[in-house]
């Protein structure tokens, strides 16, 4: 992510995670919509509370310059894309997951940040 150091990558990955969660939900709903689907009364309330919830965190961020903002847009995008793709291309097969992990970690460090991550695989060494 654009602009982070070890300090507030992870107050900044809270945003950007909440902005993908914001457009995965607006999508969903987008989608439902279109395969005429409806959320039950409570999810669609459960619903509405998160994307509240979501602007009201969000909010933080409008005291940012424009820049910064874009920048966490940027990232979002990004975070979008790469997690989708994970998805599309791992499905189920947490061992090609593991594989495709493994291959990341092989790149240097862009913030010496000391990621214990392998514990989220223990399933497969059972």
């Amino acid at each position: 992510m654009q602009g982070t150091d070890k300090l507030n990558t992870k107050t900044n990955l809270v945003y950007v995670l909440t902005d993908v969660l914001e457009t995965n939900l607006l999508e969903m709903q987008v989608e439902f919509k279109k395969q005429g689907f409806e959320l039950r009364h409570d999810a669609k309330r459960n619903f509405n509370t998160a994307i509240a919830s979501i602007k009201k965190l969000k909010r933080d961020l409008d005291s940012c310059s424009d820049s910064t903002q874009e920048n966490f847009g940027n990232d979002a995008d990004v975070v979008n894309a790469l997690l989708l793709t994970i998805i599309d291309r791992c499905g189920d097969d947490d061992e090609f997951a593991f594989k495709l992990f493994n291959y990341i970690k092989s790149f240097p460090s862009k913030l010496n940040m000391d990621l214990q991550l392998d514990g989220a695989f223990e399933h497969l060494f059972k």
